[in-house]
């Protein structure tokens, strides 16, 4: 989300939306107790692990009440409680503070990435995560942990910020293929594609840059971006993919660092960029010499349409593209990569290396040895994902007739419109019913979306299906008869 500060505050210090301070609470009303007790408990250890810091601006009583469907007086009188304890202070006509101590003011993340986090629960259904499982030829390549080459990289220092060769090797043949020409010297080897989106940007940008970016967006991006302490602008996507007209206009009139999105395989909408999109993004890169991060690391997982597109930074040189294994074979082996000019590939070596001396040789080592496979592994993906798309697909039909999905082009998720925008409450509601999913406002730059969720149907068809039973049951049961 974008930070917003408060006038009246010359700290200047943040304002936390609604639907991102539900997600915060999480299942905070279990227990015993009166609501508004269990309520004031669950603010009071956020503000104690310092989850929400000194002199963050709550959301109104009333957003915050919608946002976790329940009565405004609830949350009137758990805010007393907690103004009585010290722990809140209101001022007259702005609003409502976490008291100032001598607490940091930085800035934390949130729940984005918690689904990756929580562990593993037997006892719920998680469609949060859109990871998909590893393919059966990653193991069977373990084997080559037991040859001369191997043993020659062991027998090295180990070191090597920039990647082993054979694998930028197999990185630059992957792109050459898709009509990108590229050598080795255009690739850093990263720990996955989240380390390199942020690499990239962090050579570019400095606190207090403007960096636009799509709204919805992946939630890694978003978490990633604000830890660099930039200014993020929203451009609008959909089933198209960003709304190149609206971006033309932001870029004009932001003339912003960086520009950040997802031309193939978005994540969560599932759209893919055509041809006259590809070449107009590009055309606005190279008009207003702004720098470009394409995450495409999901573009192997595409269903529809052309499968293999050809790259954006065809069309200009200050595209740096982020792509990865973790979608197309394994999300275990955490390699990923950069594709950008030399000069800002040696650029990005030299900080990688003052972080952490380059990625680890046996999982890039086994990487090099899968990429040349790719063709089996996007088929694979194609057949596995075409048919779990179909039945969850024809699932919500039968069971959530009033729900609108986005038919996603690839990737292993749904973007799914509800009839009232009551996600994050539903997304609580629902975790008490065995299921976790995730709200619209998750993607959301300004912690909007609420009449969104997103759902994974990565995982076996039959444990999704009966997620999807959980959802109509609690959604029949507590908001069919619900208006705006």
């Amino acid at each position: 989300m974008t930070v917003h500060y408060s006038s009246a505050n010359s700290l200047r210090l943040a304002t936390i939306g609604a639907n991102r301070l539900a997600r915060l609470l999480g299942d905070w009303n279990n227990g015993s107790g009166p609501l508004h007790s269990r309520l004031a408990d669950s603010l009071r250890g956020l503000v104690a692990s310092g989850a929400l810091t000194s002199g963050t601006r709550l959301p109104s009583e009333r957003s915050l009440s919608a946002a976790l469907f329940m009565s405004r007086n609830t949350v009137t009188k758990s805010f007393d409680l907690l103004r009585g304890d010290g722990v809140l202070s209101s001022r007259q006509g702005d609003g409502t503070y976490i008291s100032t101590t001598n607490s940091s003011h930085s800035i934390r993340g949130d729940d984005r990435l918690r689904s990756f986090t929580d562990g593993d629960d037997l006892g719920h259904i998680d469609l949060r995560s859109a990871a998909m499982p590893g393919l059966a030829m990653v193991a069977d390549h373990f084997n080559i942990l037991d040859s001369t080459r191997a043993r020659e990289l062991v027998a090295s220092h180990g070191y090597l910020p920039s990647g082993l060769d054979e694998l930028r090797e197999a990185v630059a043949n992957y792109y050459s293929a898709l009509g990108l020409p590229t050598t080795r010297s255009h690739i850093l080897i990263t720990s996955g594609g989240l380390q390199a989106l942020r690499l990239a940007a962090s050579i570019v940008t400095k606190a207090g840059s403007t960096v636009i970016i799509e709204e919805p967006c992946f939630r890694g991006a978003i978490e990633s971006l604000r830890s660099l302490g930039v200014r993020l602008v929203s451009v609008p996507s959909g089933s198209g993919g960003i709304d190149v007209d609206e971006l033309a206009i932001v870029v004009a009139r932001e003339r912003p660092a960086l520009i950040v999105l997802q031309s193939t395989v978005h994540n969560p909408t599932g759209s893919v960029l055509d041809v006259f999109r590809r070449n107009r993004v590009a055309a606005i890169a190279n008009r207003f010499n702004t720098p470009v991060i394409d995450d495409a690391t999901l573009s192997d997982t595409i269903i529809d349409g052309d499968r293999r597109p050809v790259p954006l930074a065809a069309g200009s040189e200050q595209v740096m593209t982020v792509g990865s294994v973790s979608k197309s074979f394994w999300g275990g082996l955490r390699v990923g990569w950069v594709r950008a000019q030399p000069d800002v590939i040696a650029e990005l070596a030299a900080v990688k290396g003052g972080q952490d001396l380059g990625t680890s040789l046996v999982a890039q080592l086994l990487a090099s040895n899968l990429l040349p496979q790719i063709e089996k592994a996007r088929d694979e993906r194609l057949r596995t994902l075409t048919e779990a798309r179909r039945l969850v697909l024809n699932s919500f039909s039968e069971r959530l007739p009033s729900w609108i999905p986005e038919v996603p082009m690839g990737g292993g998720s749904l973007w799914i419109r509800l009839p009232v925008a009551r996600a994050t409450s539903f997304a609580q509601r629902v975790e008490r019913a065995g299921v976790r999913v995730l709200p619209g406002s998750t993607f959301s730059v300004h912690d909007r979306l609420d009449d969104y969720l997103r759902i994974s149907y990565a995982g076996a068809p039959s444990y999704t299906q009966r997620g999807v039973e959980l959802m109509a049951e609690c959604w029949n049961s507590c908001y069919s008869g619900v208006s705006e």
